[in-house]
């Protein structure tokens, strides 16, 4: 799995160009090639993994986790900034579990990093609006954080945050080994 770099005006850090950049990452890390549908509804697909048997709630798209959840959602409590679309994200019904993984691209300079700086607001402000569930928040990051954003990286280690490279050849099978496996 690798990409090109992107040319962009400016620092091609994000800004305008972030839904150019991020987008196809998003769609190149996207765990829809390991997945074998079990049924689909309206808000979310049943699903597992390929080789796995436990059964996760997919939504079908990023604003659909509010209305998946909308009976565990706790009304009274507001939305944080980058609370309300999760780029990827899964739902252990049984166990009680919410996967969310936050994917983030970048390949030169710019804020992108600042946000790795914020998994605890993140996770407290759906840990207050799931409170029936456990928050499972992780980063799938390129190549670029590996040496632009090792005090965040240490940061995220420090927290217990889960962090996989998009990039990596065995990035699919690891966090879904991960995911299957939490405990």
């Amino acid at each position: 799995m690798t990409m090109a770099n992107i040319q962009n005006k400016g620092t091609g850090a994000g800004g305008a160009n972030t839904n150019a950049n991020g987008l196809p990452y998003e769609e190149m890390t996207d765990l829809n090639t390991h997945i074998e549908v079990i049924k689909t509804n309206k808000n979310s697909t049943t699903i597992r993994f390929i080789n796995y048997d436990t059964e996760l709630e997919k939504p079908n798209g990023k604003n659909k986790l509010f209305k998946v959840l909308s009976e565990y959602l706790n009304e009274n409590v507001e939305k944080g900034h980058g609370c309300k679309q999760p780029d990827e994200c899964y739902i252990n019904m049984k166990n009680k579990e919410i996967y969310i993984i936050e994917k983030k691209f970048q390949q030169t300079s710019g804020s992108v990093i600042e946000k790795l700086q914020t998994p605890e607001f993140k996770i407290w402000n759906y840990s207050q609006m799931f409170p029936d569930f456990t928050i499972v928040y992780v980063y799938c990051l390129s190549d670029y954080f590996k040496e632009h954003a090792k005090a965040e990286l240490e940061y995220l280690k420090k927290k217990e945050i889960s962090v996989f490279w998009g990039n990596s050849k065995t990035y699919k099978d690891d966090i879904i080994k991960f995911i299957v496996n939490y405990k």
